[in-house]
């Protein structure tokens, strides 16, 4: 008798347990106390003292906002390979997901009580911390986590975001750099699928003198990071139609404020007078970068536009993070992503959509770090998520076994 108590005992607290980490699965954030020491004041991720971002680069700094000339140039090649992706019912143990079209303005809602989504999340949240020590990476990070096949998602600081402290403007928490043309191109599309943009017309920019059809210059903007091109967008429609688009677009958490330096005609006075900010580029967050990838997936096979936009992604020349990581399991998979790096911040961005076996989207965003420690764990991160959704375990770990001593939401 005594012994059946303790085992009721014990099974009453397994579930008290669960229960209290599905609830807190709500709130994709996660603060590791030992590197973000600042409290939330929202229950939404609003943080009233952010960590003190790192001041802007002068104008015109060739070190600034995009990707920089001759960055991965060792691995800027690229040889396309047939994914091997399988269809989800040879994939058993899980109910499909119904993932379809059309453009869809906001995530799935995930059952935080499943068993089976607790399961994902506490495994990808081990993966998650298993790449932060790994690269010993010490300051904020972003990563969002989507499984294509269950539309189950996660992730760290994901939905993150800041108030300006200039200016008092909530912003998502992490600089795009280059990151901002996957959002542009988004933007570009919905607004030539709405016919508010015509894709046969010739446009010129006054300032670079380029004369270019939409379709063509997205695909290069995004394929070859050319920050030329991603001002030339924002001259054409300017920051408050992009960021009316991104609204409708239900991207509510990301802000589109100014052109790129290390591009022709680029000045802060210059960002001042046309889009009333000296701010570059964006500041954006995973959830949100998310978002625009799954409907890339989910609609290139029905949308030209979205079909477009990811064989831009799948053309992207710079690879040295989340292809590294993911080509140490298989070389045969595409990738369809796009990166952005920022030196002077220690920004080194990627997002893309993994087509393995089971298919996923990794966003990590980073920024105040070293090239070394960033790459490290995003090429890490990489590495095991493809080893997780290939095989449905963690690196040394059955799926479902997780380290008593970690919980699910660091605190």
């Amino acid at each position: 008798m005594f012994m059946k108590g303790i085992s009721a005992a014990a099974g009453i607290l397994l579930l008290v347990t669960n229960l209290d980490m599905a609830g807190r699965a709500y709130n994709n954030i996660t603060d590791f106390s030992a590197v973000y020491p600042y409290p939330y004041t929202r229950p939404w991720g609003f943080i009233a003292e952010p960590v003190p971002a790192i001041e802007d680069d002068p104008d015109g700094g060739s070190r600034s906002g995009g990707e920089i000339p001759g960055h991965d140039a060792a691995e800027s090649s690229r040889e396309y390979h047939p994914g091997t992706a399988v269809m989800e019912e040879d994939l058993p143990g899980r109910e499909p997901a119904e993932i379809s079209g059309p453009i869809v303005t906001s995530l799935p809602e995930n059952n935080v009580f499943d068993p089976r989504y607790i399961s994902f999340k506490r495994e990808v949240q081990a993966i998650i911390r298993d790449a932060r020590e790994f690269s010993g990476i010490r300051t904020p990070v972003g990563v969002f986590v989507m499984d294509l096949c269950t539309g189950f998602y996660t992730g760290v600081n994901d939905t993150r975001t800041r108030f300006d402290p200039n200016d008092g403007t909530r912003e998502g928490y992490f600089n795009s750099a280059s990151v901002i043309k996957l959002f542009q191109g988004y933007i570009l599309y919905d607004m030539l699928r709405r016919g508010e943009l015509d894709e046969d017309e010739v446009y010129t920019d006054q300032v670079t003198g380029r004369s270019f059809r939409l379709m063509d210059m997205i695909h290069t903007m995004i394929s070859r990071s050319d920050n030329n091109y991603s001002n030339a967008c924002l001259r054409l429609i300017g920051n408050a139609k992009s960021n009316e688009v991104l609204v409708r677009l239900g991207i509510t958490d990301s802000v589109i404020y100014g052109e790129m330096s290390g591009a022709i005609g680029y000045s802060l006075r210059n960002n001042l007078e046309k889009y009333g900010t000296t701010k570059r580029c964006a500041r954006i967050t995973p959830n949100d970068t998310g978002l625009i990838l799954y409907n890339i997936y989910i609609n290139k096979d029905s949308d030209p536009y979205m079909a477009a936009l990811n064989r831009a992604l799948l053309a992207n020349i710079y690879n040295s993070r989340i292809p590294v990581g993911v080509r140490k399991v298989n070389k045969g998979y595409e990738i369809a992503h796009k990166t952005g790096t920022n030196i002077s911040l220690g920004v080194y961005n990627d997002a893309g959509i993994i087509y393995g076996r089971r298919p996923f989207i990794l966003v990590a965003f980073t920024q105040g770090t070293t090239s070394q420690a960033a790459h490290s764990f995003i090429r890490k991160l990489a590495q095991d998520l493809t080893v997780y959704f290939d095989q449905g375990v963690t690196p040394n770990r059955p799926l479902g076994q997780t380290r008593g001593t970690v919980p699910l939401v660091e605190k």
